[in-house]
């Protein structure tokens, strides 16, 4: 069902001029002077929250863990799927098998308090790393797995050095069948370890519910900084002086060969009521506030139904100029969850389908720009879009549009970010499109 919203801002558009119209004289070359400028920013605004119905976690290059507990966003998890191969299948009938453990390697991505104790479990596939439907995996995505843990470590994170890694020992069974496999020449190709072999999924605790932890992966034969599933091994040799310890190192083939599952619970939240894509609550049932989360798909809708008024103000008339502000909610960012420089914005339609990205009157992508001057009260940090590009597409169509804007993240399919905006607040941080108009 489609929620109707309207404008939590009591701000309605006026076409005559004002106290908060003004009109300035351009040029001092013409015989009658009847041209000015108009700085209009009284448009009414509606806003509100969606959320996307799936988001590609395939192809991203970055493995996500963790779970995180918000009072808005409600609690969070995000589990990793992947396979691992390795073309070279050798091990001499002289080698003798040692151990087996999943290396995973800091991307520097993290998300929230990363000095909490975390917890994380290895199991085996059982289903074939293949798509459910089409060809990519979605944040909604799972494939099943065999109950039994495979390995697990407990660990304080460090995650701001891409040289640094995570090891869990993983069961020495399936470690000593895979080396005995190999060196009897049951397994010999990569088709046929994957027919052994599926895959592994990495399951966070969700009892410190404080960070998610970024990971890389690199589709070759790297043994540094790399993650890879690793096989250990010795010759047995007469030659004491050579350096007998061996490994194989099982990576993930490619980027389409692992996903991420990213998943919230939002009940007893602002927004526990998202059943699809479509549906969007106003600010007004969200305490006058509205949402965007990477990795999820909740994404912030604003929408400005009186643009196309402005071609009454004249019939030989432009706009210069078109800019929207809008603020985060004072004391909803921290150190741990910091503001980004800039954030992505799409043009939606009625349906909330991403129609294309916001481009400005030149067709240049148009990003949402932090503006952070220091101030104790941060009543002076808010975002500004370039929205010239959109009114002058409302305004050159002979149709109703009825095109709104979302704001999401850059990365929104890597990230777990999330931000809080103020549809209003008592220092007036609302949201608020103004236009520069050139009447003649």
């Amino acid at each position: 069902m489609k929620i109707f919203f309207v404008c939590s801002l009591s701000l309605f558009f006026m076409c005559s001029c004002s106290d908060d119209i003004k009109n300035y004289p351009v040029g001092s070359d013409f015989i009658e002077n009847n041209i000015s400028i108009k700085i209009i920013d009284t448009f009414s605004v509606n806003a509100g929250t969606f959320k996307l119905d799936s988001l590609v976690t395939s192809g991203t290059g970055r493995i996500l863990l963790g779970s995180v507990k918000d009072a808005y966003f409600g609690d969070l998890v995000a589990q990793t799927y992947f396979q691992v191969n390795n073309s070279n299948f050798s091990i001499s009938s002289s080698a003798v098998y040692d151990s087996i453990g999943l290396i995973l390697n800091y991307d520097t991505y993290h998300y929230g308090d990363t000095t909490h104790l975390q917890t994380y479990k290895v199991h085996r596939l059982l289903d074939d790393f293949e798509p459910k439907e089409g060809y990519e995996f979605y944040n909604l995505s799972k494939l099943e797995y065999d109950e039994a843990v495979l390995g697990e470590v407990s660990f304080t994170p460090r995650p701001n050095s891409t040289s640094d890694s995570i090891y869990i020992p993983l069961n020495k069974d399936l470690g000593e069948d895979i080396f005995n496999k190999i060196r009897d020449n049951d397994i010999n190709t990569v088709d046929d370890f994957l027919q052994y072999f599926k895959g592994l999924t990495v399951i966070p605790d969700t009892v410190t519910n404080s960070h998610i932890l970024g990971f890389n992966f690199k589709s070759y034969s790297d043994l540094n900084n790399n993650t890879s599933m690793r096989l250990f091994y010795t010759e047995d040799v007469d030659d004491s002086s050579e350096d007998n310890n061996q490994v194989i190192d099982f990576f993930v083939s490619s980027t389409s060969k692992q996903f991420n599952a990213i998943n919230n619970i939002l009940d007893n939240t602002l927004m526990d009521y998202l059943p699809d894509q479509e549906t969007t609550i106003s600010s007004h049932d969200t305490n006058e506030l509205i949402f965007a989360q990477a990795g999820t798909g909740i994404s912030a809708r604003i929408e400005l139904p009186t643009i196309k008024n402005l071609n009454a103000l004249s019939s030989q008339s432009t706009a210069l100029k078109a800019e929207l502000t809008f603020s985060p909610l004072t004391n909803s960012y921290s150190n741990a969850q910091p503001l980004k420089d800039s954030l992505a914005v799409y043009v939606v339609d009625h349906k909330n389908r991403i129609v294309n990205q916001l481009t400005d009157i030149d067709s240049n992508a148009a990003y949402a720009v932090l503006n952070q001057n220091d101030d104790e009260f941060n009543q002076n940090t808010y975002y500004s879009v370039d929205m010239s590009g959109f009114v002058e597409t409302i305004l050159a169509s002979n149709y109703d549009l009825n095109y709104a804007i979302m704001v999401q993240f850059l990365d929104y399919n890597k990230t777990v970010d999330r931000i809080v905006i103020d549809d209003f607040d008592e220092n007036n941080n609302n949201i608020k499109l103004s236009v520069a108009y050139l009447s003649y």
